[in-house]
């Protein structure tokens, strides 16, 4: 409560700053909704600067944040707004009609003794400057060759056979043991295997083995290539399989993936929206595989979601841009949908129940200009999709939707369904006795 208070109390003071300074410009018509939009954005922005300046800082073990760390956090902002200065100004207070107004401090410059003061030196030039590395075999000692000592030493060092290259790569120690390596060959190879007994218990393992933190960098590139891979090839099982192996290390209370979800979200995602990830997309079950892959993105968004990487927002802006698109397949609609829907009852009622009948009237017009029957059966998917994730939203947060007609109205083609579904849920509602 404290948190929603204090983001409020920010907000609204963004929203009187941003009026200030259309004011200032000479802009008077704002409305109250362009306000607030814009000191949404200026309170967004303002954090990722804050965040991406806080990195820099730890990453120069600073005590304290400079600008030097806002500069290097946001290239794109000129030194013109930014300054050039290393010193923190110094400001002091001003009333005046009942507001403070805080004016930089100035120090008070002597200009005879600025005229006074010698000038820099000229830097000089770039000079090239030549001189021997050995004479007649040996290596004069002058200062700008290696000390006599070091140049036995090189000189005495064995030479490297051919015949030995192959064996240089044995040399160097191993990030994990042999047993480890075994175990991680072992582990994959059943995982991916076509026996199923095998591989659900070697999945099952990925869930509950506490000793996967030192194959997890190679457990993370192994699902990562495997997914690229089974897209590449159109391998539909070698995906499941995969994402099996996915959804059951995400259950591991074990281990953490938060150094990982740059690769596994881009990957998972990619399996979702994806146009083609089958090669008989009639007969095989894609849709399923998709809607696990949007399962898996909702739960990897639920556990590291933090505010600080704004995981969920940036996920459903990509989705909503995707949505949006013209050249955008029934398949990839499908997937951005089963998506949002999986992010839950909030992301339905903000982001796909305001458009509902226009994402529908854009599927039904795409499956009436095309002959491809995979789009026919897409259309079929979504319309199944939509009733049967967003009744329960409808039902317990449109209270004013009532007929049959006021769904048609508000959701389109697809509203005559869903009051249906909404009309089954409420009569197997149990009733209470008193």
């Amino acid at each position: 409560k404290q948190w929603y208070q204090r983001r409020v109390a920010i907000t609204a003071g963004s929203a009187e700053s941003i009026k200030a300074f259309a004011d200032s410009v000479g802009v008077k018509d704002l409305n109250s909704e362009c306000i607030r939009y814009l000191a949404s954005q200026a309170l967004l922005q303002s954090q990722s600067l804050l965040r991406d300046s806080q990195k820099y800082q730890l990453m120069t073990n600073s005590t304290q944040l400079s600008l030097e760390h806002l500069k290097r956090a946001d290239r794109s902002l000129s030194t013109l707004y930014i300054g050039t200065e290393t010193k923190p100004r110094k400001y002091f207070g001003l009333t005046s009609r009942g507001r403070e107004l805080f004016v930089p401090q100035d120090d008070v410059i002597d200009l005879e003794e600025l005229k006074s003061m010698p000038l820099p030196k000229v830097p000089q030039d770039t000079q090239v400057k030549v001189h021997w590395l050995t004479i007649e075999g040996v290596s004069p000692s002058i200062p700008d060759n290696p000390p006599l000592e070091e140049n036995k030493v090189i000189l005495e060092a064995p030479a490297i056979s051919i015949d030995s290259i192959e064996n240089v790569n044995n040399v160097a120690p191993h990030e994990i043991s042999r047993e480890q390596q075994i175990y991680f060959k072992e582990l994959t190879r059943k995982c991916v295997c076509h026996e199923k007994v095998m591989r659900d218990e070697a999945v099952l393992s990925l869930a509950s083995d506490p000793g996967l933190a030192a194959i997890l960098p190679r457990l993370v590139v192994f699902m990562v290539e495997g997914l690229r891979v089974g897209l590449g090839d159109t391998q539909l099982p070698h995906i499941q399989h995969i994402l099996d192996m996915t959804e059951k290390l995400l259950q591991n209370t074990s281990i953490k993936l938060e150094k990982y979800l740059h690769e596994l979200i881009s990957s998972v995602m990619s399996c979702v929206v994806c146009s083609q990830i089958c090669s008989r997309p009639l007969e095989q079950d894609h849709w399923g595989v998709r809607e696990q892959g949007a399962r898996i993105l909702a739960d990897m968004i639920r556990t590291y979601n933090m505010g600080t990487n704004n995981i969920q927002s940036r996920v459903i802006r990509m989705l909503h841009q995707a949505l949006h698109r013209t050249d955008t397949s029934l398949r990839t609609v499908f997937g951005v949908l089963a998506t949002l829907c999986e992010l839950g009852p909030l992301t339905i009622l903000h982001t796909v129940l305001p458009e509902l009948r226009n994402i529908y009237r854009r599927v039904e017009l795409k499956c009436a200009t095309s002959t491809d029957p995979v789009d026919r059966h897409a259309k079929e998917k979504i319309r199944d999709l939509l009733v049967r994730k967003c009744a329960n939203v409808v039902q317990q947060h449109m209270p004013e939707l009532i007929g049959v007609n006021d769904y048609e109205a508000r959701f389109g083609d697809v509203g005559r369904e869903m009051f249906y579904k909404v009309m089954k849920a409420v009569s197997n509602m149990p009733t209470v006795k008193f």
